[in-house]
């Protein structure tokens, strides 16, 4: 049975209770806006549902029949490591709290209990599970900042091997000034100025644009653009 809203959960909870009357009461007392309730008779509905599920907390009863409390809780941390698993009982024993425990449960609540008890609880797992997801999320960001990093250092490697090559086809006699290449490439001068400038070999100009349009893209920033000038114009013999 579930006890759904129209938007999107924020929260998932499942409830795993043989006593009908109790099971309901559980179910109402926990359902919230932004929340999915979930209920289930006994251990081996949810045994069955729990493979390939999406939910974020379950609290299962110590005490049920088809699977109790400890292997519905193992189960889930099989399947799901990540997921939190709340214990209730009416038959507390050092063991089954030991087991439970161990096992990897949340929290082990004995019953009789109030529900405001265990709404405390929910929400104190609620908080935990934010916190899950935040590292979930921080950790795909990381990944997908290395993928883009990878892609970017390949780009850079490619750009890098074509301005080699055209580096590799300057001529070493041709001789310019520093001011005149970076003027007649960053700052054209118009027809009406007569401005004195060399002309030197055309296979140097396409290195210098593509350092120009490198810069512009921001795949070289300031320091490595004048390194790069700086091998073009020792190239050409200054």
């Amino acid at each position: 049975m579930e006890l759904n809203h129209e938007t999107q959960p924020d929260l998932r909870i499942w409830i795993a209770e043989d006593d009908d009357e109790f099971r309901e009461i559980l179910g109402a007392s926990l359902a919230r806006e932004h929340r999915e309730i979930r209920l289930f008779k006994d251990g081996r509905e949810i045994l069955e549902a729990i493979p390939g599920s999406n939910f974020d907390i379950l609290i299962a009863d110590l005490v049920m029949p088809g699977a109790d409390g400890i292997q519905t809780l193992n189960e889930v941390k099989r399947l799901h490591p990540d997921r939190i698993v709340i214990i209730m009982t009416g038959y507390a024993s050092i063991d089954s709290t030991i087991q439970a425990i161990r096992g990897g449960a949340y929290d082990y609540i004995r019953k009789p209990f109030k529900l405001e008890e265990l709404e405390i609880v929910i929400k104190n797992a609620s908080e935990k599970i934010a916190l899950i997801r935040e590292n979930k999320s921080l950790l795909q960001r990381l990944k997908e900042t290395v993928e883009e990093m990878n892609h970017l250092k390949e780009i850079w490697e490619e750009h890098l091997s074509n301005m080699v090559g055209l580096y590799s086809m300057v001529s070493p006699d041709q001789k310019i000034s520093e001011m005149e290449l970076i003027l007649s490439q960053l700052n054209p001068v118009p027809p009406d100025q007569d401005i004195p400038r060399r002309e030197f070999s055309d296979n140097a100009l396409p290195v210098l644009e593509k350092l120009i349009q490198f810069r512009k893209e921001g795949l070289i920033d300031e320091g490595e653009f004048l390194t790069f000038k700086k091998v073009l114009l020792n190239s050409v013999c200054l």
